[in-house]
């Protein structure tokens, strides 16, 4: 009877020390409400220089679009200019 209650408890021991492991690791692997708040902070961050640098693209798009404008007016008046001579 004895060495039934010291199996059991050997055997109750062990799955205990099983299911500490079990908690360590779920609880290493969770995020926290602290984790979240710096993810949070973080997306919100990208979201503001992602929004900045759209607005440079913008500008980068419309400056070339100027710019090859002005190079087609350009390239017009020099043509012009050769048959009007």
């Amino acid at each position: 009877m004895i060495e039934e209650q010291e199996k059991s408890g050997l055997e109750h021991e062990r799955r205990f020390a099983a299911l500490e492991q079990n908690v360590a690791v779920i609880m290493s692997n969770y995020a926290t409400k602290e984790d979240l708040a710096k993810l949070q902070t973080q997306l919100a961050r990208m979201g503001t220089q992602m929004a900045q640098m759209e607005t440079r693209l913008i500008k980068w798009v419309i400056g070339a679009m100027a710019a090859s404008i002005v190079s087609v007016i350009g390239t017009a008046l020099s043509v012009a200019k050769l048959f009007m001579s």
